[in-house]
């Protein structure tokens, strides 16, 4: 595993990625990833998936997902790893955080039926898409019903019509903080760059540690968005805290810009902590 590269933040087909298990594992050894996690979406069904995939192709694997927080009037997304993926309590939590994530693409169609006669509730329920080509249903309902040609453009009728994650009911950090403890895995602050603004290095580091207060395990420092100077006030906060540190590519497949192992992080230069133990 030494000199390995490691993706700890892979999105498959069970969430907004476009990729199959079996292509992520293929794109890690092609990009030469020794350690890899599918961190969907308030899920690990692909996560568990790529499982023994990792085991047959000699790639380390850790259990991973990315549960939605809501935070100081911010959607925080926060990373999970190593837990016991036969926790009840945990899959139940999980099960009610997947549900307030797709129930927000429900209200929004609601919404917009007086606006757009195409769109309604029932054709809505009954829709079905191609899961390989990313994103979500709604965004995929949209581009069917011809009221946008990408779908990208999609993700502009939430705020449009105020189904905001405010309204949504997720947990706060510190609850998902406990959840995660309680079924034995480990807490990630995903991607502080693209959550807090980096422009201000000061107010950046500020809000880190407020957030952090939250009682958090580590940070993905590394992330292909992030700022020289953010990431190395994440590896300075760490550092002085000893905590977790991590990388990942956010990688989405067809729905996003980055690949798999993005980073091109080796093991060395991460701060791993008991999760060692696991791969």
């Amino acid at each position: 595993m030494a000199g390995a590269i490691v993706d700890l933040h892979v999105h498959s087909c069970y969430s907004d990625g476009s990729l199959t298990p079996e292509e992520i594992v293929k794109a890690a050894l092609q990009n030469d990833v020794g350690v890899l996690a599918i961190a969907d979406h308030d899920l690990f069904d692909g996560s568990l998936a790529v499982q023994e995939l990792c085991k047959a192709y000699g790639i380390a694997w850790l259990p991973a997902v990315e549960i939605d927080a809501y935070e100081n009037g911010k959607n925080f997304h926060i990373l999970a790893y190593g837990f016991d993926v036969r926790d009840t309590d945990f899959r139940t939590f999980l099960g009610h955080t997947r549900f307030l994530l797709d129930e927000a693409s429900v209200k929004l169609v609601e919404a917009m039926q007086s606006d757009y006669p195409c769109v309604t509730l029932e054709d809505y329920m009954d829709f079905t898409y191609d899961n390989r080509l990313g994103g979500w249903k709604a965004l995929h309902y949209f581009l069917a019903k011809g009221l946008t040609s990408s779908l990208k453009e999609g993700i502009q009728f939430y705020p449009r019509y105020r189904i905001t994650h405010d309204k949504a009911g997720y947990s706060t950090i510190r609850a998902i903080v406990y959840r995660i403890k309680k079924a034995g895995g480990f807490s990630v602050l995903a991607h502080p760059g693209e959550l807090i603004p980096m422009e201000d290095l000061n107010a950046f580091a500020a809000e880190l540690r407020e957030v952090m207060s939250c009682g958090l395990d580590g940070i993905e420092c590394y992330y292909p968005s992030h700022s020289g100077a953010a990431t190395e006030i994440c590896l300075d906060y760490c550092a002085r805290h000893d905590l977790l540190v991590t990388a990942g590519s956010d990688c989405h497949g067809l729905f996003g810009g980055t690949r798999v192992g993005e980073m091109n992080i080796t093991l060395e230069r991460l701060r791993l902590g008991e999760l060692l133990d696991q791969l």
